[in-house]
């Protein structure tokens, strides 16, 4: 299967990504990259780009059945705040993972805005959009490249991954799987998971995380009976 343009003009920005960050200086209050994510960031690229020319090599997949009526909302999954691992007595890697903040290879190498208006333009071509409709395949690919380079959202691809929910639990495993316990008894009563988190979960204190925090009462527990005083 010949290389549409889409995927040619993808591999070639890819590879002048991957030759700017290659050319960083070693050094200096400009070096951009660390030499640690530098070296994570061009493993990356050359992923990309070896994804990309899978999907040039192989065949559009066949086209999806008949979407049947909408799925339902997913269950949530608990985790504790407190988390209790073995740590290792080996000093630690010197690999880093990469951020994950929105522009985040912009804003550390600003040289690279040239790529975001290079992915933009084609972004907003006419003929990308047919060819990003027609080929499922291509958004994964495309949307952690336009992430990392702060593209416009409006012309990235939607995202066909539905995430589970996370409810915070405080405590340790144990508090973490009696809550999962406690709203799977609730589930099997034929209760809506909306009005249960609703009723059994409170906002987190930081305003930056948007995860609920589970509060361990039971949605479906008769009320407690009012005492008189004698």
């Amino acid at each position: 299967m010949p290389a549409t343009p889409l995927l040619t003009r993808m591999t070639s920005l890819i590879a002048w990504l991957a030759e700017r960050i290659a050319g960083l200086p070693a050094g200096g209050d400009r070096a951009g990259l660390e030499p640690s994510h530098a070296g994570a960031m061009l493993a990356r690229l050359r992923h990309l780009a070896a994804r990309f020319r899978a999907v040039a090599s192989t065949p559009l997949p066949p086209p999806r059945p008949a979407a049947g009526p909408p799925p339902g909302p997913l269950e949530p999954r608990f985790i504790p705040t407190h988390s209790f691992r073995v740590v290792s007595a080996d000093p630690p890697s010197e690999r880093r993972a990469l951020p994950r903040a929105w522009r985040w290879l912009l804003r550390l190498v600003p040289q690279l805005a040239a790529g975001r208006a290079q992915l933009e333009d084609l972004l907003a071509d006419p003929a990308t959009q047919e060819t990003l409709a027609a080929d499922p395949r291509l958004g994964p690919l495309l949307r952690p490249l336009g992430w990392m380079l702060g593209v416009d959202r409006a012309l990235l691809p939607a995202s066909r991954r539905r995430r589970r929910p996370v409810i915070l639990v405080p405590g340790g495993p144990s508090a973490a799987a009696a809550a999962a316990a406690d709203y799977a008894a609730a589930r099997a009563k034929a209760t809506s998971g909306a009005d249960i988190l609703a009723l059994c979960c409170v906002p987190a204190a930081d305003r930056r995380d948007r995860r609920p925090v589970w509060r361990g009462r039971d949605p479906l527990a008769p009320p407690e009976p009012a005492r008189i005083p004698a």
